[in-house]
């Protein structure tokens, strides 16, 4: 099986996300779409403005969808 990673950026304080960010690249398996969700959202958390994460308490979530292969 082969996954997809899917971040989601949202505020906790207003109730609501931006767009799904859908990375292109595929993971050959769930571990390494995983690992790469939790690197990937420390860095778009790191490079945002932190007095904007701070006011609207923004997180990243993710999500690690399978896909078919070709």
């Amino acid at each position: 099986m082969k996954f997809m990673l899917i971040l989601n950026i949202c505020s906790v304080l207003h109730l609501n996300c931006l767009p799904k960010i859908h990375d292109n690249f595929v993971f050959n398996s769930w571990s390494e779409c995983a690992n790469a969700g939790y690197l990937r959202a420390i860095r778009v958390i790191n490079s945002m403005d932190s007095v904007m994460v701070n006011s609207n308490k923004l997180v990243v979530y993710f999500e690690c969808v399978e896909v078919k292969e070709l």
